[in-house]
């Protein structure tokens, strides 16, 4: 396992268990992440919204399915799973809890410099999401 797959374990492994300090332990203090919901700077701003989805779905959980690596960065192409019992705190306010369980695939792109993730960039389809907690209809050919 490369240096790079390594990072990316430990932040799953931490994420997965619910350790939110392991999982950010492997990213540099000022990365930038980017999301559906915007860009974050610096590693609280990404616990926080580590912590938002935790409490939205204590039962979550990530799941690498396939993994590429190039020079500094490594590819992720999984899926995020959960049952949503919390509510869910985002740019558009809160969703209370839907109970309805969800199964998301997702791309996590990480970019790494000096033995730190320094960036990390996450695609998932919102609507499909959304439409999963009940929220809106679901999309055409879901």
């Amino acid at each position: 396992m490369s240096e790079l797959q390594r990072l990316v374990r430990i932040h799953y492994e931490g994420v997965n268990s619910g350790d939110l300090d392991a999982a950010g332990s492997v990213f540099a203090e000022d990365c930038e992440t980017t999301s559906p919901y915007g860009t974050l700077q610096g590693i609280e701003a990404f616990r926080q919204m580590g912590e938002a989805f935790r409490a939205a779905a204590p039962d979550n959980r990530i799941e690498a399915l396939r993994t590429w690596e190039a020079g500094d960065a490594v590819i992720v192409e999984g899926v995020y799973t959960g049952t949503h019992t919390g509510p869910l705190a985002g740019p558009g306010g809160v969703i209370p809890a839907s109970g309805r369980s969800f199964s998301l695939p997702y791309v996590d792109i990480f970019q790494a410099r000096d033995g730190k993730l320094v960036s990390h960039r996450m695609y998932w389809d919102n609507a499909a999401f959304l439409a999963q907690l009940g929220l809106m209809p679901a999309p055409a050919g879901a």
